[in-house]
């Protein structure tokens, strides 16, 4: 590398012109760029979904889901099998093995599923689809006092509209019901006409119809025959006719029948401020840029608004590019406060032009990293430029390492072009040797599990692009600059010339500190390194005692408020939909008291109001309530315990969760059991709660089979034989009664629209209902439903879950805060009762889920990934070294870097979370650079012929400035974005915690650790190879 060293020094034109070219391809490059407020990840899973209207869980997952994973589940590729069975739907969901080919998966899937010739005749075909990341943009909220019927065709002419904007790709219309055109006979008109369901369903079939009938090869051309009688409305159905008499008059559908032109039977409800509504959901599929789209959605509908009917109003919420300005305003405040600090610290210790030329360094790896990012497919997106502010203080160490030797041999009298020379060739080798092991410590980063480490891809792809230009800026562009620098002149104004003796005297008090406090300092530390060690190493376990032992905060996850405070509530399966709608409101009403007091509360109402919208829905027992936050000043957690409040006592609910935080993960503790029988799976469903509810601070404990709904079955009894009659034929009559029967599809603009026949929704309310109907036997005649059919009752459930063609249920409890471990809670049931559950329940298997399950891959995945990137950063180094020993001094600085970050954890009260541990893995990267500079200036002091002792001592103090200062710029650096109090800086700090004060503590280790350990060794290798000297004569000889 001296080689083009020496070229580039003496010829600064070149060094100019290949700094130029980064810094315009940078800027350059930056519109090429993707805009996104969350980078893109692979979601490696295919979906299968396939109706089967009418069928309950358990029919869904016998003919549909089963049939599906036993065609299935012998593929190449297949990690993980999840089926789910609810009312009219199976669905499957298949997760790929990391790395395997989608789109051939996806084929052979589609393939198998297509083979499958047993659905039953009612089911639909199913459709096979690789689920893709799309980007969420913003949503759009139409509301207003309008029928259902207009409001969602307003909503879909809106829908439609919208998403033939540039910049957006899919727009969603979430809520509405299809359309549906019912036809509804009662049981008493049937039997007054002598009607069967059949009979009426074969009349329509026959009548609305539009059937091709060829062509006429007539002489002067074809003549299409068309038969078109096909009804659209429900006019043009009410004219079938069903009966013509012998006298010629007809018995019209209108006179059988109540034709309803409406919507499907589905219980549904959404507000929005208080009014009907439907949402628009806005994605982007490729190519996001969240600045762009949110321009257009907002254009669009500020001109939308003038064309709308009056009350009706159009609101987006949501939108993606508010907290994307957010974290870029807060990353760039936060990046140039620390660039700022870092040349403060620079031009204190070192010259003005230098620290400037150092800084230049900063810019020229950020600029040109955006100009290569463009070729990575990476994003710039809140985690790529959060990799920017982690390593601001991290690229200006190699520069401040050869900028430093240059000054310090330009100030021993080495002028220009040989100083600049000399200084630079002193520290290639440690300077590129820290530069990669830094970059191979960010390695494991590609590698680690999990939907959120697939997201934080972008940080390792931006260190490494950025160590690689910095170690380029700083071996190639900075030493022509500084081998041209003119030497110190007085300043013309006084000003200055005080401000530079300032300057001077830090400068001087750091080289005065070094030779004059910490020499000898050392040198008493040397001779008691054994009491030296004993100390760090009793530091190191005091902090993983703290760790171990629980005394910091831990969640796998970091718990940040959001902009948004989401209320879901489940009510017991199979209850009443007013019983959902009551609570909706109640839920609602509170909702918008705490929004009254909120927006009267004049501290949080300066810049506007402090609530924004309030968005809800109800679905059969389920219910959602959203509350939106605009000031930054409410602390949603807050906002939350007070809408708690505010809702009162609620009737029993099978869960209720009330969400303030951008990342919710679901509960704590999620036990995911697979058996092969129902009833295995209640009992030990029933044994796990009642284990979790005897531990202190586990509370809102719930399964997924808990209070089942009670289900009909029905039965044959012996005369049912004797009148011909089978069990299809009263399922089938059944079902047509009361599902319907599905007489045709009507082609209507944008949807097709199911033509039902069935009893009217009074006939349909009670179980009397069903003793009142009638049976039609193969002979003609009707016979009351008590004679022929056997009624049983059942428990059912509203869904059946399946994982990898097991049955399974999900166990869940919340955990107070600061009360117990949820790890500990799981390990203790997994260690105390599952061995003894399997025993009684064969084939019984219970495992993580969740949060837990993640944490468990997360951890095992980091430590594997860690110790091999040690193992390879050892190797590195021991050939340069050509030891086996000194390698080993040099990673001593990763477990006091985590020493450091567990200390820093808490001095500042953070929970350590998962970005904690990729601030570790940074700090590792970081931590070793110091130690190398150290050992590779003492080996060449030995080399030249020093003593042991001198090496160390000269070498500690040669090396004293650039360790500090490396290490302050590093810490300074992180300093704004630590003092963060915005939500968009929460989940960086932890990372940015253990990187600072790891580095800061390492700091220490390098100059008093490091020295004694290597004597230590030396002791220990003289001993080995008899030539014992006594640490006396070492001292004396230094």
């Amino acid at each position: 590398m001296g080689g083009p060293v020496r070229w580039f020094i003496h010829n600064p034109i070149a060094a100019n012109l290949l700094m130029l070219f980064l810094l315009v391809g940078g800027v350059l490059g930056v519109p090429a760029l993707e805009k996104q407020f969350f980078p893109t990840f692979e979601l490696n899973r295919v979906s299968i979904s396939l109706a089967y209207p009418g069928a309950g869980p358990r029919e869904v997952e016998e003919q549909i889901c089963i049939r599906i994973e036993e065609a299935i589940h012998d593929l190449s590729g297949i990690r993980e099998i999840r089926a789910s069975a609810r009312e009219g739907i199976g669905t499957v969901v298949v997760e790929a093995e990391p790395g395997y080919d989608m789109q051939r998966l996806t084929a052979e899937i589609k393939t198998r599923v297509d083979a499958i010739n047993t659905f039953p005749l009612e089911a639909e075909r199913p459709i096979v689809t690789e689920l893709a990341f799309r980007h969420y943009m913003a949503a759009v909220s139409l509301a207003g006092d309008l029928s259902e019927r207009d409001l969602k065709r307003l909503g879909e002419q809106l829908r439609d509209d919208l998403a033939a904007q540039p910049n957006v790709s899919v727009v969603e219309l979430a809520t509405p019901r299809p359309y549906e055109v019912s036809v509804e006979v009662s049981e008493y008109t049937l039997r007054r006409y002598g009607l069967t369901f059949g009979e009426v369903v074969a009349a329509i079939r026959g009548a609305s119809l539009n059937l091709p009938a060829g062509a006429i090869k007539d002489a002067g051309g074809d003549i299409r025959l068309q038969t078109r009688g096909q009804a659209y409305d429900r006019f043009e159905f009410e004219r079938i006719p069903v009966l013509t008499r012998r006298d010629g008059t007809q018995v019209l559908l209108r006179d059988v029948a109540t034709v309803v032109d409406g919507f499907e039977d589905m219980d549904i409800r959404t507000r929005f401020n208080d009014k009907p509504s439907h949402t628009l959901h806005v994605f982007v599929t490729t190519s996001p840029n969240t600045l762009a789209t949110s321009d257009t959605v907002h254009a669009w509908v500020e001109e939308t608004r003038k064309r709308l009917p009056p009350g009706v109003e159009l609101s987006v919420w949501r939108d993606s590019s508010v907290p994307f300005k957010g974290r870029v305003d807060t990353l760039l405040k936060n990046g140039l406060g620390g660039l700022a600090l870092v040349f403060l610290v620079l031009v204190l210790f070192l010259r003005p032009r230098l620290a400037m030329w150092v800084c230049v360094g900063i810019a020229v790896a950020f600029v040109g990293t955006l100009f290569l990012l463009q070729y990575t497919g990476t994003s710039l997106n809140m985690i790529s430029l959060f990799a920017f502010l982690l390593i601001l203080g991290i690229v200006v160490d190699d520069a401040i390492i050869v900028g430093e030797s240059i000054h310090a041999r330009q100030a021993a009298g080495e002028r220009g072009v040989a100083g600049a020379l000399s200084g630079a060739q002193a520290v290639i080798k440690p300077v590129i040797y820290a530069v990669v092991s830094t970059m191979i410590f960010f390695v494991p980063m590609f590698f680690m599990p999990g939907d959120m480490a697939q997201a934080a891809i972008a940080i390792p792809t931006v260190v490494i692009i950025a160590l690689a230009l910095s170690l380029v800026e700083c071996l190639l562009i900075l030493p022509p600059h500084l081998a041209h620098m003119p030497p110190v002149k007085p300043s013309r104004f006084a000003f200055l010339r005080r401000v530079e003796t300032v300057r001077l005297r830090f400068a001087d008090g750091m080289t005065r500190f070094g030779k004059q406090r910490y020499r000898p300092f050392l040198a008493a530390c040397l001779r008691h390194n054994l009491l030296v060690m004993a100390v760090f190493f009793s530091l190191l376990l005091i902090s993983l005692a703290l760790y171990g032992g629980g005394w910091l905060r831990a969640a796998f996850f970091p718990s940040i408020n959001s902009d948004y405070v989401i209320a879901e509530i489940e009510l017991p399966e199979g209850g009443a939909f007013s019983d959902t709608l009551r609570v909706l409101r109640q839920v609602e009403s509170a909702a918008l008291q705490v929004k009254r007091e909120y927006n009267e509360n004049p501290k949080l109402t300066v810049l506007g109001p402090a609530v924004g919208h309030i968005d809800s829905s109800g679905e059969a027992n389920k219910i959602r309530v959203i509350i939106e936050t605009i000031s930054d000043d409410i602390d949603t957690r807050e906002l939350a315990d007070r809408w708690r409040e505010a809702i009162g006592e609620l009737p029993p609910v099978q869960d209720f969760q009330m969400d303030y935080t951008i990342n919710e993960m679901g509960k704590p503790i999620r036990l995911v059991a697979a058996a092969a029988s129902l009833d295995d799976l209640v009992a030990v469903a029933a044994e796990v709660r009642r284990v979790l509810e005897t531990w202190p601070g586990v509370y809102n404990i719930n399964d997924t089979l808990q209070d089942p709904q009670q289900e009909i079955v029905l039965g044959l009894k012996p005369a049912a034989e004797n009148l011909g009659i089978t069990l299809a034929d009263l399922a089938r009559q059944v079902r047509e009664a009361f599902y319907g029967a599905e007489v045709q599809r009507i082609p209507r603009t944008r949807e097709d629209v199911r033509v039902m026949v069935r009893y009217p929704e009074a006939e349909r309310l009670s179980v009397d209902n069903l003793n009142e109907m009638r049976i039609r036997t193969p002979a003609g005649d009707e016979v009351p439903f008590a004679t022929v059919a056997a009624i049983s009752y059942e428990p059912g459930y509203l869904s059946i879950d399946r994982l990898d063609r097991k049955r399974t249920l999900e166990v869940s409890a919340e955990v107070v805060p600061g009360s117990v471990e949820p790890r500990a809670v799981v390990n203790a049931i997994l260690r105390e009762h599952l061995p003894g559950w399997q025993q009684r329940y064969p084939g019984l298997t219970l495992a993580l889920d969740g949060e837990l399950q993640e944490e468990s891959e997360f951890m095992n995945a980091m430590l594997k990934y860690l110790v091999l990137a040690m193992l390879v950063i050892y190797a590195l180094m021991a050939i340069p070294f050509r030891s086996y020993f000194q390698p080993l001094l040099v990673l001593t600085a990763v477990p006091f870097g985590i020493m450091g970050a567990i200390f820093g954890h808490l001095i500042l009260n953070w929970q350590v979370s998962m970005f904690s541990f990729l601030g570790v893995i940074a700090c590792a990267g970081v931590v070793v650079n110091d130690n190398l500079v150290l050992i590779d200036r003492i080996n060449q002091l030995r080399a030249a012929g020093h003593p042991l002792l001198k090496a160390l001592l000269q070498g500690g103090e040669d090396r004293f400035r650039p360790i500090i200062l490396t290490s302050l710029t590093t810490f300074v650096g992180l300093l704004p974005i630590m003092a963060e109090t915005s939500v968009q800086a929460q989940f960086l700090i932890p990372m940015v915690t253990s990187l600072a004060f790891g580095v800061l503590f390492a700091t220490g280790v390098t100059l008093l650790l490091v020295p004694s350990l290597y004597l230590a060794g030396e002791q220990l290798g003289n001993r080995f190879l008899h030539r014992k000297q006594r640490l006396q004569d070492l001292i004396e000889a230094a």
